[in-house]
């Protein structure tokens, strides 16, 4: 890999699938992290940044280069870019995030989420009204989205009819979070891109430790990118610098 940006886990097949946005490319491992395949669409892929599986079995990639959601069908090793609207006006995919059927898709200009039907209807919205850059990342996790407001340095939970219900205030304690994720204990995880390091939160939001730090070693980070926990309760770490993903576990 050259630029690793994202990764998604198939919890049922045991596979983890890595966008490798350097070469223009998909890559997919087993558990032990065993390279299973490389997946370039006939080179058809233009700047991959995320992807996602969805309820139906889908594949779907954001292509920067193309300013697309594309659905990968795999056996015709076949490609479908869409353009994203929302209310008439263009949509910048960033992140995205399955929901059954659905996709939650991160709209880069506005930082607002916006969920569409599987046919690309938009559905609903998720916004901030006091954090005017908007969101840089979200997950769901408990059946609700925790969405990153990286200007503020803090999360808002929300529950899936786009209510907030709750706003947890990071502090000085990351400098420039990129990521996070909610692990099975509830804990909050968030990655500082600067620091190069992950702090933790409890779930009312206090600070309680952090770890990892800058390097190119194992078990270092360069410059991360993305986190994710995977099913088997394993912290999964994007490394864009580093060009690797290594996953961490208790």
């Amino acid at each position: 890999m050259i630029m690793p940006t994202a990764m998604y886990v198939d919890a049922e097949k045991g596979h983890y699938y890595v966008v490798d946005s350097g070469r223009n490319r998909l890559l997919s491992f087993d558990r032990r992290g065993e390279l299973l395949h490389i997946f370039n669409a006939g080179k058809a892929l233009d700047i991959p940044y995320d992807i996602i599986r969805t309820g139906r079995g889908g594949i779907w990639v954001v292509e920067k280069g193309k300013n697309s959601l594309s659905y990968i069908d795999l056996k015709a090793r076949k490609v479908v870019p869409h353009t994203l609207r929302y209310q008439g006006r263009l949509i910048y995919p960033d992140r995205i995030e399955p929901l059954e059927d659905n996709i939650l898709v991160l709209d880069k200009a506005t930082g607002n989420i916006i969920e569409y039907s599987a046919d690309l209807i938009p559905r609903r919205l998720f916004s901030c009204d006091n954090c005017p850059w908007g969101f840089v990342d979200f997950k769901i996790h408990d059946g609700k989205l925790w969405a990153l407001d990286q200007r503020n340095k803090s999360i808002q939970r929300f529950n899936l009819d786009g209510q907030v219900e709750q706003v947890l205030e990071l502090g000085n304690d990351v400098n420039f979070p990129v990521s996070l994720a909610v692990g099975p204990s509830g804990y909050i995880y968030v990655l500082d891109r600067h620091r190069r390091d992950i702090a933790v939160y409890d779930r009312d939001g206090s600070f309680k430790y952090r770890f990892l730090r800058g390097g190119i070693a194992q078990g270092q980070l360069y410059y991360p990118i993305e986190l994710r926990f995977d099913p088997w309760g394993g912290l999964c770490v994007v490394d864009e610098g580093n060009a690797r993903v290594e996953v961490f576990r208790r």
